[in-house]
């Protein structure tokens, strides 16, 4: 048996203070890496945030000012963001032979495409399609937005601006855009 001194305090042995650095340093490093994949979190959701509203600063645009075109388009926001459209013409008889036949048939949507086609109004409808880039080489991320605009087919409106935004969103005006291969004849449906 083994007496202890009264004039010495006991402390820390070598294996209990290498045992305490090591659960340390586990602790440090766990604190450390969800540190880092935290702030990784918190820049790509500030990135996507700012590509969504250049977005839809671009998509408010579509058909104000000039009369929407079927083509494709593309152009930087900043020295970080750029960007591309491809907006198709939509065969409006279409939209209504598939509302108002869920089962796809078209044998049954025959009748229903006939009735339709009275109700149309006459306009052209536009499915616009806008990819978002930022980011280097290695690090590219892309995000794609979509919707739909209408356009006044009749020739004697005043400068055929668009009728209607069908996405909701709200007008913002002064942002410039690069036009590329516009032609006035209908696209094909659901190029993407």
């Amino acid at each position: 048996m083994r007496k202890t001194l009264p004039g010495r305090a006991r402390g820390f042995t070598l294996i209990e203070m290498i045992a305490a650095f090591v659960i340390f340093a586990i602790a440090v490093g766990a604190l450390m890496q969800i540190l880092t994949m935290s702030m990784n979190n918190a820049r790509r959701s500030a990135d996507e945030t700012r590509a969504a509203l250049w977005a839809q600063t671009l998509l408010d645009n579509v058909g104000v000012g000039e009369r929407v075109e079927a083509g494709s388009s593309h152009g930087e926001f900043d020295r970080s963001y750029r960007w591309e459209m491809q907006i198709d013409q939509i065969d409006p008889e279409l939209v209504v032979a598939n509302a108002s036949e869920p089962s796809g048939n078209p044998v049954n949507a025959a009748p229903a495409v006939a009735a339709g086609a009275a109700l149309l109004p006459q306009i052209d409808l536009f499915h616009v399609v806008l990819t978002v880039i930022w980011g280097d080489g290695s690090h590219e991320r892309q995000a794609q937005f979509s919707t739909l605009r209408t356009a006044n087919a009749d020739p004697n409106h005043p400068g055929g601006m668009s009728g209607a935004d069908l996405s909701g969103g709200r007008r913002d005006r002064g942002m410039s855009t690069e036009r590329a291969g516009q032609s006035g004849k209908p696209a094909g449906r659901g190029q993407r």
